[in-house]
């Protein structure tokens, strides 16, 4: 499979297929939405127009890319009651933390239904919390593996289904060429694990709590280091890196690791009609990816919660759902979306896409993922370092923080 040059046309179709959802905005609108956004790969100010009316305009307003500074930005002004927020574009590994820390406004009861309906499974749980539905599923991208012309025939992968960690990693060995992994944000590492770790049978983290479990001293703990050492041993990478792309790119990248939006970006022009895509790595026996996203939020001291959810209810509508997909290529956290004959041939990896939705995994839905994520940091950087005692010695430092323990 390969793009094939496809994506330009399909922006221009998407965006035409906006209007649908909202009418152009009015001189008699009085009332600003501010809608925070982090680093999507969507037209944010196409899509804020397309739900503009008489009684609101959206104005976009564009979060930090690096998590550990949106993360910051967001708490910092949320803690202060800050109401010049109406909108917020929220990370799926922030979610449980700000509800635990009562930062967001409750879904209207008669909205739930509309923000739950065929919603992707993985994509609901990340947007629940203690039983209750906290943001509007919005996007939810599983990571691909993405290789250039016929580099994966070559190695002798079969991309029909999918491969192996080792097999993808040797054959890139043998062909001299590279296995990215896209981070844009500086989240890749433990999203990378986490996977692993899912895909051997066993959970990263089990509970919410202070004292939920820890599961990197384990048997699947210590497969997934076994392929993190195997991978820098190779040499085929730097592992998770905000460089993956350009190096993908480049003359001897062969393979990268990315969510499904990576098809839009500008870095990739070069290369994208070159592009084919297959199922992410196998980890023991079972392909799990990977899986993030955002939800749409209202915070709690916003001063115009009605408008805002009318705006939200908008932003997840079909015509939207259908754009995020086609010109940005984000996936869907509703799953009708994916068998919408709208899509044509300007989301040609639904296939592929769709069935990472269902079988991927999301980070842990605890309000203490920022301080496992960092630990996971400290204790697996540099790869270079990672060795049959890694688990062990990560699973003490991540036990510690969760526990709130001092260094």
């Amino acid at each position: 499979m390969s793009v094939r040059g496809k994506r330009v046309a399909a922006i221009g179709l998407a965006l035409v297929t906006l209007a649908a959802c909202g009418s152009n905005p009015k001189p008699e609108a009085t009332v600003t939405l501010n809608w925070y956004v982090g680093p999507d790969r969507i037209d944010a100010q196409a899509l804020a127009t397309s739900c503009n009316t008489a009684d609101y305009r959206i104005a976009v307003k564009e979060l930090p890319t690096d998590v550990d500074e949106r993360h910051q930005t967001l708490v910092r002004r949320l803690v202060a009651k800050d109401t010049s927020i109406d909108l917020l574009s929220l990370d799926s590994a922030f979610t449980a933390e700000f509800a635990e820390a009562q930062f967001l406004a409750p879904v209207p009861e008669d909205l739930i239904p509309e923000y739950s309906k065929d919603i992707a499974p993985a994509a609901l749980q990340a947007a629940t919390y203690e039983d209750a539905l906290v943001v509007a599923p919005w996007w939810f991208d599983p990571q691909l593996l993405w290789y250039r012309g016929k580099v994966a025939e070559r190695a002798g992968l079969d991309t029909t289904k999918a491969v192996s960690w080792d097999a993808l990693i040797a054959g890139a060995q043998r062909l001299g060429l590279t296995v990215q992994i896209d981070d844009p944000d500086g989240s890749g590492l433990s999203e990378w694990l986490n996977a692993l770790i899912a895909g051997s049978g066993g959970e990263l983290i089990a509970g919410t709590g202070r004292s939920a479990q820890v599961g990197l001293d384990s048997d699947a703990g210590r497969a997934a280091a076994g392929v993190v050492k195997f991978y820098n041993d190779a040499n085929v990478g730097p592992g998770p890196s905000r460089n993956a792309l350009e190096a993908f790119a480049a003359p001897t990248g062969g393979f990268l690791l990315a969510p499904s939006s990576v098809i839009s970006d500008p870095a990739l022009a070069g290369v994208a009609a070159d592009m084919g895509w297959a199922p992410y790595p196998m980890s023991g026996t079972t392909s799990v990816a990977p899986l993030a996203g955002i939800g749409l939020a209202v915070p709690l001291y916003a001063t115009q919660t009605d408008l805002s959810y009318k705006a939200i209810s908008c932003l997840t509508g079909p015509s939207a759902m259908r754009a995020i997909m086609s010109s940005a290529g984000h996936s869907s956290s509703r799953l009708t979306t994916y068998d919408d004959p709208a899509l044509g041939t300007t989301f040609p990896m639904a296939l592929v896409t769709k069935a990472a939705v269902m079988s991927g995994r999301a980070v842990p839905m605890t309000p203490h993922w920022n301080l496992v994520r960092s630990a996971i940091d400290d204790s697996w950087l540099p790869l270079t370092g990672v060795n049959d005692d890694t688990p062990k010695d990560s699973q003490r430092i991540v036990t510690a923080r969760l526990r709130g323990d001092l260094p």
